[in-house]
């Protein structure tokens, strides 16, 4: 009989931790939530198209999006298998742009109010966005408002900014600020990932490693010295990439000397709840990328084409469209897999599924 107790309590045990090895992580891009009230319209009516995408298009956004588009991420959260552990929010939770510092302060609460309210029963992993910090007032704010917030939800009192990690059972989530001076952005990772025993390592920063479209804005990419290295840091650790700020979905493998770089750029800015189909596609990835939105900068068409041309060397795998939603990343650490489900605005099927890990362990010269 207690052989019998002790079999039973053993197979308990395994299969406990047999579930504790799978885990999602639930991925939003830019959000921009914008409420009207929130800016200084004297201030912003000095800047025609910022007046036009806030009162045309957030803060239109937020009003008829918002709250549903909560309730279908909370619903996801309480339903996918295996369980999702967090949030990774990639930076322009807000709109920015508020106008003056008195309205900084009452943009970040608010943005906060609404983190809270979204009510997810898991932490939000936020990093940040360079529309997060646009404005007077807009940096002092992120710090005074944002931050707390990023202690509250790791419940780590240690953080002092927004480059900080986050680990969860076989997870790590760095956070990159590009926009810290005080900071070695790149020895800050290696730092972090070297220390870690984590199985799956996510870097979090909202602009890409990669450039993956035609405006070829990337991290770095004025420092090039740097960007090699910042590369080759992720690389070394296996590190996925998880960006923002352009808007699109995307995922690229990109070969280095220290071995391939997986992107995944993901966008959650849904203007429309029933865009489930994207009207286009992208898959080849080279200077013909910079031709997609002709009329954007043309005078610098020649050097975005050169750019995308030195990249094309080294990529070996590329998707890219505009479709908003999230993504549910799925790790199981038995199997040392990462999958990818990525989501259609209002949708409730994937609109896509990727193996990450394939893509991350393929040979470098496939």
């Amino acid at each position: 009989m207690k052989r019998y107790i002790f079999l039973i309590g053993l197979l308990v045990i395994v299969s406990f931790q047999g579930i504790a090895q799978k885990s999602s992580l639930l991925v939003l891009g830019d959000l921009h939530y914008d409420l009207l009230d929130d800016h200084d319209m004297t201030w912003l009516a000095a800047k025609p198209d910022d007046l036009r995408q806030v009162t045309k298009e957030y803060t239109v956004y937020t009003g008829k999006n918002w709250n549903d588009f909560m309730e279908i991420l909370r619903q996801k959260v309480l339903s996918a298998q295996p369980a999702v552990k967090a949030v990774i929010q990639l930076g322009d939770l807000s709109e920015g742009l508020a106008g003056s510092v008195e309205k900084a302060d009452q943009m970040a609460a608010n943005t906060m109010k609404a983190v809270e309210a979204a009510n997810m029963a898991i932490p939000w992993i936020l990093a940040k966005g360079n529309h997060d910090i646009t404005g007077p007032g807009a940096v002092e704010a992120f710090q005074k408002f944002y931050v707390p917030m990023i202690r509250k939800q790791t419940n780590n009192p240690e953080i002092k900014n927004a480059s900080y990690s986050y680990i969860s059972g076989d997870v790590q989530i760095t956070c990159l600020d590009p926009w810290d001076k005080n900071t070695d952005m790149v020895s800050f990772l290696d730092k972090e990932l070297s220390a870690s025993k984590a199985k799956f390592k996510f870097v979090a920063v909202h602009e890409p490693v990669i450039p993956v479209t035609e405006r070829c804005w990337h991290t770095l990419r004025q420092k090039p010295e740097q960007r090699v290295k910042l590369l080759e840091v992720i690389a070394r650790h296996k590190a996925v990439v998880l960006c923002g700020h352009l808007h699109r979905y995307s995922v690229v493998r990109r070969n280095t000397p220290s071995g391939p770089i997986v992107q995944v750029m993901v966008n959650s800015v849904v203007k429309d709840r029933d865009y489930m189909k994207p009207e286009r596609v992208i898959t080849e990835y080279g200077p013909s990328l910079a031709k997609n939105l002709p009329e954007w900068q043309p005078e610098t068409m020649e050097a975005r084409e050169k750019i995308l041309a030195e990249e094309a060397k080294y990529v070996t795998f590329y998707k890219q469209t505009d479709l908003p939603s999230y993504g549910i990343i799925k790790t199981d650490a038995e199997k040392g897999t990462i999958e990818l489900e990525y989501y259609a605005a209002f949708g409730k099927e994937p609109y896509d599924r990727i193996n990450l890990s394939d893509l991350l362990n393929q040979l470098k010269d496939n």
